[in-house]
């Protein structure tokens, strides 16, 4: 005797499951938006800590605190570091895949800020200051995509004042 009944799954079964997936993957994708932001970013404050180390024994080898541009120790050339590429000659700036790095003392908005970190793809700038902290905050003057998220409180950091535009 056969069954009228066909194996497989009925129309319902199958948007039920659709549904169930859509939902799961609308909660997990800003999730997983952040932990790649935050790993991107990971990756900025070591790259500072390391230019930042870089600029300190440039200034104590050379004798000098408070540097220029046009200093020995502005030029990323100059300091022994070795991360992204070098624009041109006497910059005192370089890039990576995800970020901007400048070195530049004097010229931001606090003076004991060594070096920043600027998000090639969001309004993102992160700097180290001399006692090693950090700070990281949205610039919306720039002309990037504003971040959905602040970028202090994704790092963990509690000053959340920083200018690179």
């Amino acid at each position: 005797m056969t069954s009228c009944f066909t194996k497989g799954f009925t129309l319902i079964e199958l948007l039920v499951v659709v549904l169930i997936i859509g939902i799961l993957s609308a909660v997990a994708l800003p999730q997983y938006t952040k932990a790649v932001a935050k790993a991107r970013f990971a990756e900025a404050l070591m790259n500072l800590k390391s230019l930042s180390e870089a600029v300190k024994l440039c200034e104590l080898e050379n004798g000098k605190l408070v540097w220029s541009s046009n200093d020995t120790c502005g030029a990323v050339e100059n300091l022994s570091i070795s991360i992204g590429s070098i624009p041109n000659s006497g910059s005192n700036c370089f890039e990576t895949e995800n970020f901007w790095y400048c070195t530049d003392r004097g010229n931001l908005d606090f003076e004991n800020t060594v070096a920043v970190a600027q998000y090639k793809k969001e309004d993102v700038c992160i700097c180290i200051h001399d006692d090693g902290t950090f700070a990281a905050s949205n610039q919306s003057d720039c002309s990037l995509k504003e971040p959905s998220y602040d970028p202090a409180k994704l790092l963990n950091l509690t000053d959340s004042v920083c200018s690179c535009c």
